[in-house]
Protein backbone atom coordinates (compact mmCIF):
# COMPACT_ATOMS: atom_id res chain seq x y z
CA UNK A 1 0.00 0.00 0.00
CA UNK A 2 1.23 3.37 -0.70
CA UNK A 3 2.82 5.50 1.82
CA UNK A 4 0.75 8.45 2.46
CA UNK A 5 1.66 11.65 4.20
CA UNK A 6 -0.50 13.92 6.30
CA UNK A 7 0.39 17.61 6.41
CA UNK A 8 -0.71 19.08 10.07
CA UNK A 9 -4.07 20.03 10.83
CA UNK A 10 -4.53 24.24 10.36
CA UNK A 11 -1.62 24.40 7.95
CA UNK A 12 -2.72 24.59 4.83
CA UNK A 13 -4.35 26.38 2.06
CA UNK A 14 -6.50 24.69 -0.58
CA UNK A 15 -4.27 23.83 -3.66
CA UNK A 16 -6.32 25.14 -5.79
CA UNK A 17 -7.49 28.43 -5.05
CA UNK A 18 -5.28 28.81 -1.72
CA UNK A 19 -8.30 29.76 0.37
CA UNK A 20 -6.63 29.37 4.02
CA UNK A 21 -8.45 25.62 5.12
CA UNK A 22 -8.10 26.62 9.01
CA UNK A 23 -9.05 23.35 10.77
CA UNK A 24 -11.58 22.32 8.68
CA UNK A 25 -11.35 18.87 7.12
CA UNK A 26 -14.53 17.84 6.45
CA UNK A 27 -15.59 18.45 2.24
CA UNK A 28 -11.68 18.76 1.39
CA UNK A 29 -10.54 16.56 -1.64
CA UNK A 30 -6.93 15.10 -0.62
CA UNK A 31 -4.19 15.75 -3.36
CA UNK A 32 -1.30 13.67 -4.39
CA UNK A 33 1.80 13.30 -6.39
CA UNK A 34 2.76 9.78 -6.88
CA UNK A 35 2.58 8.16 -3.58
CA UNK A 36 2.55 11.26 -1.14
CA UNK A 37 -0.75 13.53 0.41
CA UNK A 38 0.82 16.92 -0.44
CA UNK A 39 -2.55 18.96 -0.39
CA UNK A 40 -5.80 19.34 -0.34
CA UNK A 41 -8.96 20.90 -2.23
CA UNK A 42 -11.83 23.11 -0.87
CA UNK A 43 -15.45 22.41 -1.69
CA UNK A 44 -15.45 24.70 -4.48
CA UNK A 45 -12.44 23.31 -6.20
CA UNK A 46 -12.39 20.12 -8.39
CA UNK A 47 -11.06 16.83 -7.06
CA UNK A 48 -7.33 15.27 -8.00
CA UNK A 49 -9.12 13.33 -9.81
CA UNK A 50 -10.87 15.48 -12.09
CA UNK A 51 -8.99 16.74 -15.11
CA UNK A 52 -9.96 20.12 -14.61
CA UNK A 53 -7.75 23.24 -12.98
CA UNK A 54 -8.72 26.75 -11.63
CA UNK A 55 -6.98 29.31 -14.02
CA UNK A 56 -7.10 33.26 -13.24
CA UNK A 57 -6.08 36.18 -15.43
CA UNK A 58 -6.71 39.85 -14.56
CA UNK A 59 -8.86 40.22 -17.76
CA UNK A 60 -11.20 36.94 -17.34
CA UNK A 61 -10.98 36.21 -13.66
CA UNK A 62 -11.49 33.00 -12.52
CA UNK A 63 -11.87 30.13 -15.37
CA UNK A 64 -11.79 26.21 -14.98
CA UNK A 65 -9.72 24.69 -18.02
CA UNK A 66 -10.46 21.23 -18.41
CA UNK A 67 -8.28 18.36 -20.42
CA UNK A 68 -9.07 15.54 -21.46
CA UNK A 69 -7.33 12.47 -23.27
CA UNK A 70 -9.39 11.48 -26.22
CA UNK A 71 -7.40 8.65 -28.29
CA UNK A 72 -9.62 5.77 -28.66
CA UNK A 73 -9.95 2.90 -25.83
CA UNK A 74 -8.45 -0.07 -26.68
CA UNK A 75 -11.53 -2.87 -26.57
CA UNK A 76 -9.31 -5.42 -25.46
CA UNK A 77 -8.22 -3.60 -22.21
CA UNK A 78 -10.35 -4.86 -19.56
CA UNK A 79 -10.30 -2.57 -17.10
CA UNK A 80 -10.67 0.33 -20.48
CA UNK A 81 -7.57 2.53 -19.89
CA UNK A 82 -5.28 1.23 -22.51
CA UNK A 83 -5.85 3.93 -25.56
CA UNK A 84 -4.74 3.10 -29.05
CA UNK A 85 -2.33 5.21 -31.08
CA UNK A 86 -0.49 8.08 -30.00
CA UNK A 87 -1.35 10.46 -27.29
CA UNK A 88 -4.37 12.93 -28.11
CA UNK A 89 -5.44 16.22 -25.84
CA UNK A 90 -7.83 18.45 -26.13
CA UNK A 91 -8.70 21.38 -23.89
CA UNK A 92 -11.63 23.51 -23.21
CA UNK A 93 -11.67 27.08 -20.89
CA UNK A 94 -14.98 27.81 -19.04
CA UNK A 95 -16.51 30.18 -16.75
CA UNK A 96 -17.85 27.82 -14.19
CA UNK A 97 -16.79 24.30 -12.54
CA UNK A 98 -20.02 23.02 -13.28
CA UNK A 99 -19.93 23.56 -17.01
CA UNK A 100 -16.52 22.43 -17.41
CA UNK A 101 -17.15 18.70 -15.33
CA UNK A 102 -20.35 18.85 -17.82
CA UNK A 103 -17.98 18.97 -20.59
CA UNK A 104 -15.68 16.63 -19.26
CA UNK A 105 -18.47 13.74 -18.99
CA UNK A 106 -19.89 14.51 -22.04
CA UNK A 107 -16.36 14.26 -23.62
CA UNK A 108 -15.32 11.13 -21.77
CA UNK A 109 -18.69 9.39 -22.87
CA UNK A 110 -18.30 9.91 -26.39
CA UNK A 111 -14.40 8.62 -26.08
CA UNK A 112 -16.05 4.98 -24.20
CA UNK A 113 -18.98 4.89 -26.60
CA UNK A 114 -16.40 4.71 -29.83
CA UNK A 115 -17.69 7.74 -31.34
CA UNK A 116 -14.05 9.75 -30.27
CA UNK A 117 -14.14 13.48 -29.80
CA UNK A 118 -15.92 15.90 -31.68
CA UNK A 119 -14.77 19.71 -31.96
CA UNK A 120 -17.31 21.94 -30.99
CA UNK A 121 -16.20 24.53 -33.13
CA UNK A 122 -15.79 22.80 -37.07
CA UNK A 123 -15.27 24.11 -40.60
CA UNK A 124 -18.27 24.22 -42.99
CA UNK A 125 -18.70 21.73 -45.86
CA UNK A 126 -16.95 24.19 -48.48
CA UNK A 127 -14.13 25.04 -46.11
CA UNK A 128 -13.57 20.70 -45.71
CA UNK A 129 -13.86 20.49 -49.49
CA UNK A 130 -11.78 23.20 -50.50
CA UNK A 131 -8.84 22.22 -48.17
CA UNK A 132 -8.99 18.24 -49.23
CA UNK A 133 -9.15 19.21 -52.96
CA UNK A 134 -5.55 20.75 -52.07
CA UNK A 135 -4.51 18.51 -50.19
CA UNK A 136 -4.67 15.70 -53.50
CA UNK A 137 -1.02 16.36 -54.49
CA UNK A 138 -0.69 12.68 -54.69
CA UNK A 139 -3.39 12.27 -58.26
CA UNK A 140 -3.14 13.59 -61.74
CA UNK A 141 -4.45 17.19 -62.19
CA UNK A 142 -7.21 15.95 -64.43
CA UNK A 143 -8.33 14.04 -61.52
CA UNK A 144 -8.95 16.17 -58.83
CA UNK A 145 -10.25 18.48 -61.94
CA UNK A 146 -12.53 15.66 -61.93
CA UNK A 147 -13.49 15.67 -57.93
CA UNK A 148 -13.74 19.67 -57.92
CA UNK A 149 -16.30 19.29 -61.24
CA UNK A 150 -18.26 16.30 -58.70
CA UNK A 151 -18.44 18.51 -56.02
CA UNK A 152 -19.65 22.04 -57.38
CA UNK A 153 -23.47 20.80 -57.27
CA UNK A 154 -22.57 19.56 -53.50
CA UNK A 155 -20.76 22.75 -52.27
CA UNK A 156 -23.64 24.90 -53.79
CA UNK A 157 -26.19 23.05 -51.85
CA UNK A 158 -25.15 22.32 -48.73
CA UNK A 159 -21.35 24.15 -48.48
CA UNK A 160 -22.07 26.78 -46.13
CA UNK A 161 -23.43 23.93 -43.77
CA UNK A 162 -20.86 23.00 -40.66
CA UNK A 163 -19.44 19.35 -41.43
CA UNK A 164 -20.63 18.39 -37.67
CA UNK A 165 -24.32 19.04 -38.51
CA UNK A 166 -24.61 16.90 -41.31
CA UNK A 167 -26.35 13.89 -40.77
CA UNK A 168 -27.15 10.48 -42.86
CA UNK A 169 -30.83 12.15 -43.68
CA UNK A 170 -29.14 15.27 -45.06
CA UNK A 171 -26.44 13.14 -47.50
CA UNK A 172 -29.83 11.18 -48.60
CA UNK A 173 -31.73 14.54 -49.31
CA UNK A 174 -28.68 15.75 -51.19
CA UNK A 175 -28.93 12.89 -53.34
CA UNK A 176 -32.71 13.24 -54.30
CA UNK A 177 -31.54 16.85 -54.97
CA UNK A 178 -28.86 15.95 -57.31
CA UNK A 179 -30.85 13.63 -59.23
CA UNK A 180 -33.86 15.94 -59.25
CA UNK A 181 -31.91 19.33 -59.96
CA UNK A 182 -28.80 19.39 -59.13
CA UNK A 183 -27.39 20.00 -62.74
CA UNK A 184 -26.55 23.37 -64.71
CA UNK A 185 -29.84 25.65 -65.06
CA UNK A 186 -31.52 22.99 -62.98
CA UNK A 187 -31.19 20.17 -64.66
CA UNK A 188 -31.40 16.42 -63.32
CA UNK A 189 -27.62 14.56 -62.62
CA UNK A 190 -27.48 11.08 -64.19
CA UNK A 191 -26.81 8.46 -61.81
CA UNK A 192 -23.17 8.23 -62.64
CA UNK A 193 -22.41 12.22 -61.77
CA UNK A 194 -25.00 11.53 -58.14
CA UNK A 195 -22.83 8.79 -57.67
CA UNK A 196 -19.28 10.85 -58.35
CA UNK A 197 -20.76 13.63 -55.93
CA UNK A 198 -21.36 11.42 -53.48
CA UNK A 199 -18.19 9.67 -53.36
CA UNK A 200 -15.95 12.91 -53.66
CA UNK A 201 -17.37 14.18 -50.72
CA UNK A 202 -17.73 10.73 -49.23
CA UNK A 203 -14.00 11.00 -49.07
CA UNK A 204 -13.50 14.71 -48.14
CA UNK A 205 -15.01 13.49 -45.24
CA UNK A 206 -13.17 10.93 -44.48
CA UNK A 207 -10.44 13.17 -44.11
CA UNK A 208 -12.71 15.06 -40.86
CA UNK A 209 -13.04 11.52 -39.57
CA UNK A 210 -9.45 10.87 -39.52
CA UNK A 211 -8.58 14.39 -38.00
CA UNK A 212 -11.59 13.86 -35.05
CA UNK A 213 -13.34 16.27 -36.39
CA UNK A 214 -16.25 13.52 -37.28
CA UNK A 215 -17.10 10.41 -35.28
CA UNK A 216 -18.58 8.06 -38.78
CA UNK A 217 -18.24 9.24 -42.46
CA UNK A 218 -22.23 9.48 -42.83
CA UNK A 219 -21.76 10.98 -46.86
CA UNK A 220 -20.79 6.98 -46.89
CA UNK A 221 -23.52 5.72 -44.48
CA UNK A 222 -26.05 7.13 -46.94
CA UNK A 223 -27.52 5.71 -49.29
CA UNK A 224 -26.85 5.78 -52.99
CA UNK A 225 -28.07 5.59 -56.38
CA UNK A 226 -27.85 2.11 -57.99
CA UNK A 227 -25.43 2.61 -61.19
CA UNK A 228 -25.62 -0.40 -63.99
CA UNK A 229 -22.06 -0.77 -65.36
CA UNK A 230 -22.17 -1.51 -68.85
CA UNK A 231 -19.68 -4.34 -69.93
CA UNK A 232 -19.33 -6.48 -72.78
CA UNK A 233 -21.54 -6.14 -76.12
CA UNK A 234 -23.58 -3.67 -74.01
CA UNK A 235 -20.58 -1.50 -74.50
CA UNK A 236 -21.59 1.17 -77.42
CA UNK A 237 -19.31 0.33 -80.29
CA UNK A 238 -18.82 0.02 -84.13
CA UNK A 239 -18.84 -3.18 -86.42
CA UNK A 240 -15.70 -3.43 -88.39
CA UNK A 241 -17.87 -2.31 -91.57
CA UNK A 242 -18.55 0.66 -90.08
CA UNK A 243 -14.96 1.57 -88.69
CA UNK A 244 -13.40 0.65 -92.20
CA UNK A 245 -16.37 2.96 -93.51
CA UNK A 246 -15.27 6.32 -91.03
CA UNK A 247 -11.61 5.42 -92.02
CA UNK A 248 -11.94 5.97 -95.59
CA UNK A 249 -13.69 9.58 -95.29
CA UNK A 250 -11.72 10.32 -92.69
CA UNK A 251 -8.70 9.61 -95.19
CA UNK A 252 -9.31 12.98 -96.90
CA UNK A 253 -9.35 15.08 -94.02
CA UNK A 254 -6.64 17.45 -93.38
CA UNK A 255 -6.01 15.30 -89.67
CA UNK A 256 -6.30 12.28 -91.47
CA UNK A 257 -3.00 11.08 -89.71
CA UNK A 258 -4.73 11.41 -86.48
CA UNK A 259 -7.91 10.23 -87.41
CA UNK A 260 -5.98 6.94 -88.50
CA UNK A 261 -4.13 7.07 -85.45
CA UNK A 262 -7.95 6.78 -83.45
CA UNK A 263 -8.57 3.47 -85.23
CA UNK A 264 -5.17 2.16 -84.31
CA UNK A 265 -6.89 2.06 -80.46
CA UNK A 266 -4.98 5.27 -79.37
CA UNK A 267 -6.84 7.64 -77.16
CA UNK A 268 -7.36 11.32 -77.26
CA UNK A 269 -5.33 11.87 -74.72
CA UNK A 270 -2.96 10.01 -76.18
CA UNK A 271 -2.98 11.77 -80.01
CA UNK A 272 -3.52 14.94 -78.68
CA UNK A 273 0.38 14.51 -76.34
CA UNK A 274 2.09 13.16 -79.42
CA UNK A 275 5.25 14.96 -80.73
CA UNK A 276 6.55 14.78 -83.80
CA UNK A 277 10.04 13.79 -81.67
CA UNK A 278 7.45 10.30 -80.95
CA UNK A 279 6.85 9.38 -84.51
CA UNK A 280 9.42 6.92 -86.01
CA UNK A 281 8.11 7.48 -89.99
CA UNK A 282 10.78 5.02 -91.18
CA UNK A 283 9.45 2.01 -88.78
CA UNK A 284 5.98 2.92 -89.02
CA UNK A 285 5.66 3.30 -84.80
CA UNK A 286 4.25 5.94 -82.78
CA UNK A 287 5.63 5.76 -79.03
CA UNK A 288 3.11 6.72 -76.52
CA UNK A 289 4.33 8.53 -73.43
CA UNK A 290 2.30 11.26 -72.39
CA UNK A 291 -1.03 12.25 -72.90
CA UNK A 292 -2.60 15.89 -73.00
CA UNK A 293 -6.11 16.47 -71.22
CA UNK A 294 -8.64 19.53 -70.78
CA UNK A 295 -8.89 20.86 -67.34
CA UNK A 296 -10.95 23.71 -66.13
CA UNK A 297 -8.35 26.40 -66.17
CA UNK A 298 -6.52 24.95 -69.55
CA UNK A 299 -5.30 21.86 -71.36
CA UNK A 300 -2.62 19.61 -69.01
CA UNK A 301 -0.01 17.53 -70.10
CA UNK A 302 0.85 14.74 -68.31
CA UNK A 303 2.30 11.11 -68.09
CA UNK A 304 -0.45 8.52 -68.94
CA UNK A 305 -2.61 7.56 -65.97
CA UNK A 306 -1.31 4.29 -65.64
CA UNK A 307 1.96 2.67 -66.55
CA UNK A 308 -0.16 0.04 -69.59
CA UNK A 309 -0.90 3.28 -71.67
CA UNK A 310 3.31 3.73 -72.05
CA UNK A 311 3.60 1.52 -75.49
CA UNK A 312 4.94 1.40 -79.09
CA UNK A 313 2.08 0.98 -81.43
CA UNK A 314 2.94 -0.33 -84.79
CA UNK A 315 0.17 1.59 -87.03
CA UNK A 316 1.84 0.92 -90.05
CA UNK A 317 1.08 -2.58 -89.19
CA UNK A 318 -2.27 -1.80 -88.14
CA UNK A 319 -3.50 0.67 -91.06
CA UNK A 320 -1.39 0.09 -93.91
CA UNK A 321 -0.74 3.89 -95.48
CA UNK A 322 -0.72 5.86 -91.66
CA UNK A 323 2.79 6.51 -92.72
CA UNK A 324 1.79 8.48 -95.87
CA UNK A 325 -0.80 10.40 -94.12
CA UNK A 326 1.41 11.42 -91.15
CA UNK A 327 3.66 12.76 -93.71
CA UNK A 328 0.94 14.67 -95.64
CA UNK A 329 0.01 16.51 -91.85
CA UNK A 330 3.94 16.58 -91.68
CA UNK A 331 4.00 18.55 -94.76
CA UNK A 332 1.00 20.40 -94.76
CA UNK A 333 2.12 22.09 -91.56
CA UNK A 334 5.61 22.70 -92.88
CA UNK A 335 3.61 25.20 -95.38
CA UNK A 336 1.37 26.98 -92.61
CA UNK A 337 4.76 27.39 -91.26
CA UNK A 338 6.05 29.27 -93.80
CA UNK A 339 3.00 31.37 -93.87
CA UNK A 340 2.98 32.08 -90.89
CA UNK A 341 5.98 33.30 -90.22
CA UNK A 342 7.01 34.36 -86.42
CA UNK A 343 3.42 34.21 -85.78
CA UNK A 344 4.06 30.06 -85.78
CA UNK A 345 4.05 28.70 -82.92
CA UNK A 346 6.65 25.70 -83.03
CA UNK A 347 5.30 23.31 -80.07
CA UNK A 348 6.00 20.22 -81.99
CA UNK A 349 3.03 18.82 -81.22
CA UNK A 350 1.17 16.16 -83.73
CA UNK A 351 -2.36 17.85 -84.07
CA UNK A 352 -2.15 21.54 -84.32
CA UNK A 353 -3.86 24.35 -85.45
CA UNK A 354 -2.78 26.82 -88.53
CA UNK A 355 -0.58 28.95 -86.27
CA UNK A 356 1.08 25.62 -84.71
CA UNK A 357 -1.06 25.90 -80.69
CA UNK A 358 -2.15 22.13 -80.14
CA UNK A 359 -6.07 22.25 -80.76
CA UNK A 360 -8.48 21.69 -77.56
CA UNK A 361 -9.25 18.29 -76.45
CA UNK A 362 -13.23 19.12 -77.20
CA UNK A 363 -12.28 20.10 -80.31
CA UNK A 364 -11.18 17.00 -81.68
CA UNK A 365 -14.49 15.39 -79.88
CA UNK A 366 -16.78 17.95 -81.76
CA UNK A 367 -14.44 17.30 -85.58
CA UNK A 368 -14.63 13.32 -84.84
CA UNK A 369 -19.03 13.70 -84.19
CA UNK A 370 -19.04 15.53 -87.87
CA UNK A 371 -16.83 13.09 -89.75
CA UNK A 372 -19.20 10.62 -88.38
CA UNK A 373 -22.28 12.48 -89.54
CA UNK A 374 -20.13 13.11 -92.62
CA UNK A 375 -19.12 9.29 -93.52
CA UNK A 376 -22.83 8.40 -92.73
CA UNK A 377 -22.06 6.23 -89.64
CA UNK A 378 -23.38 5.81 -86.20
CA UNK A 379 -22.35 8.82 -84.26
CA UNK A 380 -20.59 7.13 -81.08
CA UNK A 381 -18.29 9.02 -78.19
CA UNK A 382 -14.55 8.96 -79.81
CA UNK A 383 -13.70 6.76 -76.37
CA UNK A 384 -16.20 4.09 -78.43
CA UNK A 385 -14.08 3.59 -81.23
CA UNK A 386 -11.50 1.80 -78.88
CA UNK A 387 -14.07 -0.67 -78.08
CA UNK A 388 -15.42 -1.52 -81.57
CA UNK A 389 -11.20 -2.49 -81.98
CA UNK A 390 -11.37 -4.63 -78.46
CA UNK A 391 -14.34 -6.89 -79.88
CA UNK A 392 -12.96 -6.89 -83.67
CA UNK A 393 -9.75 -8.12 -82.47
CA UNK A 394 -11.55 -11.16 -80.49
CA UNK A 395 -13.58 -11.71 -83.24
CA UNK A 396 -10.80 -12.47 -85.26
CA UNK A 397 -8.64 -14.72 -82.83
CA UNK A 398 -6.41 -12.11 -81.23
CA UNK A 399 -5.46 -12.95 -77.66
CA UNK A 400 -7.15 -11.31 -74.61
CA UNK A 401 -3.39 -10.39 -73.41
CA UNK A 402 -2.20 -9.32 -76.88
CA UNK A 403 -5.15 -7.14 -77.97
CA UNK A 404 -4.79 -5.62 -73.97
CA UNK A 405 -1.15 -4.59 -74.59
CA UNK A 406 -2.41 -3.11 -78.05
CA UNK A 407 -4.85 -0.91 -76.18
CA UNK A 408 -3.04 -0.20 -73.20
CA UNK A 409 -4.75 -2.44 -70.54
CA UNK A 410 -4.23 -4.87 -67.91
CA UNK A 411 -5.49 -7.98 -68.95
CA UNK A 412 -7.28 -8.01 -65.92
CA UNK A 413 -9.25 -4.57 -66.86
CA UNK A 414 -9.76 -5.99 -70.40
CA UNK A 415 -11.22 -9.16 -69.47
CA UNK A 416 -13.88 -7.86 -67.48
CA UNK A 417 -14.93 -5.12 -69.54
CA UNK A 418 -15.00 -7.29 -72.78
CA UNK A 419 -15.25 -10.37 -71.83
CA UNK A 420 -17.54 -10.71 -68.36
CA UNK A 421 -19.48 -13.31 -69.63
CA UNK A 422 -16.69 -15.80 -71.56
CA UNK A 423 -16.25 -18.15 -68.77
CA UNK A 424 -18.35 -20.90 -69.74
CA UNK A 425 -17.58 -20.06 -73.36
CA UNK A 426 -13.84 -20.45 -72.43
CA UNK A 427 -14.01 -23.73 -70.39
CA UNK A 428 -15.83 -25.07 -73.51
CA UNK A 429 -13.59 -23.87 -75.90
CA UNK A 430 -10.49 -25.08 -73.88
CA UNK A 431 -11.82 -28.52 -73.18
CA UNK A 432 -12.59 -28.81 -77.03
CA UNK A 433 -9.28 -27.97 -78.05
CA UNK A 434 -7.31 -30.21 -75.14
CA UNK A 435 -9.80 -32.80 -76.95
CA UNK A 436 -8.29 -32.03 -80.41
CA UNK A 437 -4.52 -32.44 -79.26
CA UNK A 438 -5.78 -35.70 -77.61
CA UNK A 439 -6.71 -37.22 -79.90
CA UNK A 440 -3.95 -36.50 -82.51
CA UNK A 441 -1.48 -37.46 -80.61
Amino acid sequence: MARVKVPEEGAAVCASCRTPRGNVRRGWAPILRGADLVGSTCPECPEVTEPIRRWESERYGVRWRAVVDVAPLDPSDPHGRRRIGPRKQVTETLGTLSAAREWVAETEAAVRSGQGYLRAESETVEALCVRWLASRRDIRPVTVDGYKNALAAVRRRIGSRNVTEVTVADVEALTAWLSAEGGRSGQPLGPRAVRAALVALGQAFDMAAREGTLPRNVARLARRPRVRKRVGRDLEHWQPVELMKFRQHADSDPLAGAWRLTVCGLTRADILGLRWSDVDLAAGVVSVSQGRVPLNHGDHTDEPKSAQRVRAVPVEATHPGTVALLKRMSAAQAKERLAAGTAYSDSGYLVVDALGHPVRPEWYSDRFRALCSEADVRRITLHSVRHSLAFWLHQIGVAPADAAALLGHTVEVHLSTYLPHSGAAGITSAAEALGRAAAES
